[in-house]
């Protein structure tokens, strides 16, 4: 591909990040003015508003607890609901007992996740960018303007990114649990947050460690080479 060919295409493909950074940077300051007045409420009105959580019976029913009926015949079904999803809309007259700081962490956890998702974007665009300015200097040797010191960097903070997300969802998680057991019970059933601890993302965790593995290798080499290069 000819260098022009390639400038147009990474360029195409930087445009595309910028975008989706303008986009969520746009969202992110939306939900930081919904958390403003969120809890401007709270204080005010005392209100919790909604939450979302599961209710998972502690012992599944024997009996069916809706019918399904299959279209081929000699076929015998059985059923049972195994959680609810539920909203919880929570109200307090006093200001002292309304859990304020569960409000807190759940919603600059929310708005936390989606800062580290637009930071790794703009890592990876400020990578393209770098890439393409190379491009244009026609740079002979490829590492001088992908794998130089400043993309590494790069690199390595998009890994604490794709690290930072899932541990963010597992506070949000644990902040859920504490406040669900702490202010509410169900007899029978267990109350838990809508979002499980197997549903968190922690395949952004591998992607991350195997992230710092790889620029650790490449780091190494680039150190090797510039030895060799003042060697000779």
């Amino acid at each position: 591909m000819k260098p022009q060919a390639k400038i147009k295409t990474l360029k195409s493909i930087k445009i595309g990040f910028d975008i989706a950074i303008i986009l969520l940077s746009l969202f992110f300051l939306f939900f930081i003015t919904l958390v403003y007045f969120d809890l401007s409420t709270t204080y005010t009105k005392s209100s919790l508003n909604t939450i979302l959580a599961k209710v998972v019976p502690n012992q599944l029913s024997s009996t069916n607890d809706f019918v399904v009926y299959s279209s081929k015949k000699n076929i015998h079904v059985s059923s049972y609901i195994e959680s609810y999803n539920v909203i919880i809309d929570m109200k307090s007259d006093d200001v002292k007992n309304v859990p304020i700081i569960y409000k807190i962490i759940f919603l600059l956890g929310l708005n936390l996740n989606l800062f580290f998702l637009i930071f790794v974007l703009y890592q990876g665009r400020n990578i393209l960018k770098s890439i393409i300015n190379g491009i244009k200097g026609k740079t002979d040797i490829i590492k001088h303007y992908i794998f130089n010191r400043k993309n590494i960097r790069r690199f390595q903070y998009i890994a604490y990114g794709f690290i930072a997300m899932p541990l963010i969802e597992l506070v949000i998680y644990l902040s859920d649990s504490y406040f669900f057991g702490r202010y509410f019970n169900i007899e029978g059933f267990s109350l838990k947050p809508a979002i499980e601890f197997s549903s968190i993302s922690w395949d952004y965790v591998f992607v991350g460690l195997l992230f710092i593995s790889l620029i650790e290798i490449i780091r190494r080499g680039i150190t090797i080479q510039e030895e060799n290069d003042l060697t000779v």
